[in-house]
């Protein structure tokens, strides 16, 4: 009977990483992706000007409980 520690040898080095599924979305129009840059130029100009909330993890945390953790609607 092998021992524990030989086994452990021949075992592989393993890493975890995250698994996403492929998707079938729609192409956007020519207006849509106006739209979407003109949002997303609005946004940059917005953080770049102060305007906007850093992340805090407990905060959020405790967000995220509250909600999941509320009243049933």
């Amino acid at each position: 009977m092998a021992s524990k520690a030989a086994t452990k040898d021949k075992r592989r080095r393993t890493t975890m990483v995250p698994v996403t599924t492929m998707e079938e979305i729609p192409v956007l129009t020519d207006e849509e992706r106006a739209s979407l840059i003109a949002s997303l130029k609005e946004a940059e100009a917005q953080i770049e000007a102060g305007d906007y909330t850093e992340y805090d993890r407990k905060k959020f945390r405790e967000r995220f409980m509250r909600t999941y953790r509320g009243k049933k609607r």
